[in-house]
Order: C-alpha cells, then structure tokens, then sequence
C-alpha cells in the first residue's frame, strides 16, 4: 500500500488485471515492471476515419481491493485528430473492442468530484490545450494535444472514479483518425486502486 492523494493506495500488478482487450493494434509488451507494477505497451495499427479504429482496454479485478477510485499514467506516441480516454459523453469511444464499453465502467469526468489530470507534458492538461474536453476530442484544431507535434512524447496521469455496481472497470485509450505503426504507441502504467 502507498498514500495516493490521502488515501491508502494499492498498486495493481499483473495478478489485479483480469483481461485486457485490444482492437486494431499490437500488444508490443506487458507484464510487471522493475518496481512489480503492471504496464502494456500498445502499437496502434489501424488509423479509423472511415475505417476501424484502435484501443486497448485494461479490466481490473474486484479480488485485488475494493476499490472505487483509479489512477493510471498515459504515455502516448503518435498523432490522432480523434482521441478518447474512458470517455462516457455519447460520441468518441475511439477503439472500443467489441463487447466492450468505450467508457470502462468510470462515471463521467468532474473535476469538482475529484477527478483530475496531473503530471502532464505537452498533454491537455497544459494551456494551449485546455480548452477540450478532457476524455475525447475529434477535431484539426490547433489546441488538440494529439493532433500536431507527432514526434514529440506526451503523457499525463488521470485519476477517475469508478461507477460502482455497473461491472469491473479500468482503463481505455482508443484512437481515429490517427497516425499508425511504430510511431504510434500507447503506454499505460503506474495503475493504483482505492
């Protein structure tokens, strides 16, 4: 256990994952990093707009604690005019494997509830990003964090809260529109539960 934002916080380790479903890319690497907690490194292969999409989604398990609230780190590689993260407005689950909701089982993003973005690089948690929402996007705009500037890393930490009794929940990061390949990576780690 560890203290994440006042709470005692566990960290999910592979044993905490029960599935994780992809659609339109490739599993590069998971497992448990050097300090035991689990990551996957996703290669986004199908590039949407008009066509598939792709995502990858990380169900926890209920066995791991009772948790109710989620943290994880993004780490994103590539450039997507189309973006979603466990997005629950109508439009923009990017990616969603079939049978499986785009929104993850989280209740909608409210800051005022405590949900937060935090620990961003070029994410639109800065600024000249500000003004999306932050679970989805589709747009050219110049304030799209994902759309320009594809060379360059971009990752944030977001912390959600889980709609409890809707099922297991997790993470999701879907894309369209979107480059694809080898310079089109979505890592998730860093995932704590309380």
């Amino acid at each position: 256990m560890s203290v994440f934002y006042g709470r005692n916080a566990a960290q999910v380790n592979l044993y905490g994952v029960n599935s994780v479903s992809t659609t339109g890319g490739t599993i590069l690497n998971q497992g448990n990093d050097a300090d035991g907690g689990y990551f996957i490194q996703f290669q986004h292969d199908l590039a949407g707009c008009g066509g598939a999409d792709s995502g990858v989604y990380i169900e926890l398990k209920d066995t791991t604690a009772n948790w109710t609230w989620i943290s994880c780190r993004f780490q994103l590689s590539g450039s997507a005019a189309c973006w979603s993260f466990s997005n629950n407005v109508g439009l923009g689950n990017y990616g969603a494997a079939v049978g499986v909701s785009g929104t993850a089982n989280l209740l909608a993003y409210d800051p005022a509830s405590g949900d937060r973005l935090s620990n961003g690089y070029l994410s639109y948690e800065d600024a000249q990003f500000a003004s999306h929402n932050p679970t989805y996007a589709c747009d050219n705009d110049a304030n799209n964090f994902m759309r320009y500037n594809t060379g360059i890393f971009r990752r944030f930490t977001m912390t959600r809260r889980r709609n409890v009794g809707a099922g297991l929940a997790g993470m999701h990061h879907g894309r369209s529109c979107n480059s694809s390949g080898g310079g089109s990576v979505t890592i998730i780690d860093q995932i704590r539960i309380w």
